[in-house]
């Protein structure tokens, strides 16, 4: 919804063998090239988090290793903090769609990738509170030059 709203294409992944959820891409060229991320989708119903910081528990150490160092396409994970009742997910009426809770984003290309990754072992990861997922951050993650309607 979020890439719909920002104008960008959002297309899922499936079946999701590369640790990446969704490909999403600008549909008009800015500086000879399309801008494009690749991204992972977790949802969490009990976030626990200390100080600035989100304390996600839920990454396998392979899908660490999908997202963790630099990419020729940058790859992001998106952790959607939702409801523990999936009913109070999405509230809507005639005027209005509203999702609950919030969506954070977190790069981990800086981060080193795990030797002999596996898929029985979780790693957590730091998600900074301030990055709050929304169409502004969005279209910023993807490229700086969409920012202000600047195309």
């Amino acid at each position: 919804m979020l890439a719909a709203a920002a104008g960008l294409q959002a297309s899922a992944l499936t079946p999701d063998c590369t640790g990446v959820d969704f490909d999403i891409s600008a549909p008009t060229e800015i500086r000879g090239d399309f801008p494009a991320m690749r991204v992972q989708v977790k949802s969490w119903s009990k976030p626990k988090g200390v100080g600035e910081d989100w304390l996600f528990p839920g990454l396998t150490e392979k899908r660490y290793n999908a997202l963790a160092g630099p990419r020729r396409i940058p790859r992001y994970l998106f952790v959607v903090v939702v409801p523990e009742d999936p009913a109070k997910f999405a509230q809507g009426d005639t005027g209005t769609l509203q999702l609950s809770h919030a969506a954070y984003w977190h790069s981990l290309e800086d981060h080193a990738r795990i030797e002999s990754p596996s898929c029985n072992r979780k790693v957590t990861v730091r998600v900074p509170k301030r990055n709050l997922l929304t169409v502004t951050t969005l279209r910023a993650l993807l490229d700086p030059m969409l920012v202000g309607g600047a195309t």
